[in-house]
């Protein structure tokens, strides 16, 4: 006598067979520019100007320069390296982020891109002035595009140096194109966030506390996408309300 499989356990087998392809089809995908053909199959970094890949048992190599577009999840060291940030831990942040940001640099991705500003900032946050400097020049060179993410970079060492007339100068544009904005997408929002506390730290220097605390508030309850400003912010505006600063 045949044993008999039970409807339920067909149902099961079959669900985990189409969970298992789509596993296996979540490969990472490099369009190219000069014929439009797609590439599938694990990007393994940047090297020399061209993205590494494994394509079945085979790596290749795809110029920068030939990239229209990569399709590629955020891999679980950048998931590590967001939550260390996010505890404010600065030397084990930069223990996970260094090796990463050295590996996927160029890469045009939303994710690479925000590693490798992001890496200037836990620089600073470190003391370490001048890797500072030397990863957002990298950062500029690899994401020339980058714009706003840019400036903010420029803007965090020269607040860092104390150069407030500069930062000021980088700010400003960025936090008035964010009251002009009501629905920002996340990865926006997160910039402006980032101006608004930087800008806030530029008017407590310059004892602009009314306007600081203003834009304190703003980072953390409108533009509130990067956690970890958003705790810097509140703290700060904590502090202000503390001495009795009100918002103009």
């Amino acid at each position: 006598m045949k044993a008999s499989v039970s409807p339920s356990a067909a149902i099961f087998a079959v669900l985990l067979l189409i969970f298992g392809l789509q596993i296996l089809s979540a490969q990472d995908v490099v369009v190219q520019k000069s014929d439009g053909v797609s590439r599938e199959g694990q990007i393994l970094g940047v090297k020399a100007n061209a993205i590494r890949m494994k394509v079945g048992p085979a790596e290749t190599g795809i110029p920068l320069a030939n990239v229209a577009s990569v399709t590629m999840a955020p891999p679980k060291a950048y998931t590590e390296v967001l939550a260390l940030w996010q505890k404010g831990d600065a030397a084990k942040t930069l223990a996970a982020l260094a090796p990463l940001v050295e590996n996927y640099n160029g890469l045009p991705t939303k994710w690479a891109e925000r590693a490798s500003a992001l890496l200037g900032e836990v620089y600073l946050a470190a003391s370490q002035t001048d890797k500072a400097e030397t990863a957002f020049a990298a950062f500029q060179k690899f994401y020339p595009d980058a714009g706003s993410s840019a400036d903010i970079g420029l803007a965090r060492l020269a607040v860092a140096k104390k150069d407030y007339a500069a930062a000021r100068v980088k700010l400003v544009p960025i936090v008035e194109q964010a009251r002009a904005t009501k629905f920002p997408d996340s990865s926006t929002s997160a910039v402006y966030g980032q101006a608004l506390y930087l800008l806030g730290q530029v008017q407590e220097a310059s004892a602009e506390n009314a306007e600081a605390l203003e834009n304190y508030l703003l980072a953390v309850t409108i533009f509130h996408e990067d956690e970890a400003v958003v705790a810097k912010a509140a703290e700060r505006a904590e502090a202000l309300k503390e001495k009795k600063v009100i918002v103009p």
